[in-house]
């Protein structure tokens, strides 16, 4: 599974304009940023319920511009959440922050 389905950016182009695509993938790579950010931080107490959090949040999100290969990981995160397994945080949270590094690099390359 690729990190960028270049089809869906193309369709996503097609439907919202050329000229509208670099914005919200600007806006896409803030919401990684943060994420990333507060994953990494000593100070978000309870990182595996921020998995929770943000998992269910990038279903969506990472579905709507391509990012396959996150959004197929933030699925497994949700639905390990919703089924009530324990250690959410050490299970899946050194994943998600590569994972999230690697489209976010991905991503950058497109607005470049």
């Amino acid at each position: 599974m690729e990190v960028l389905n270049q089809q869906k950016i193309e369709r996503l182009s097609g439907e919202i304009g050329q000229e509208n695509v670099p914005v919200l993938l600007d806006i896409f790579l803030g919401e990684l940023n943060t994420y990333l950010e507060s994953l990494n931080s000593s100070q978000t107490l309870d990182k595996g319920q921020y998995l929770k959090e943000i998992s269910h949040a990038l279903k969506s999100s990472a579905a709507s511009f391509g990012a396959d290969k996150l959004c197929a990981y933030a699925a497994e995160v949700d639905a390990a959440a919703k089924a009530g397994q324990s250690q959410i945080e050490a299970t899946y949270a050194a994943s998600m922050i590569e994972l999230l590094e690697t489209t976010k690099m991905r991503y950058q390359q497109l607005i470049v």
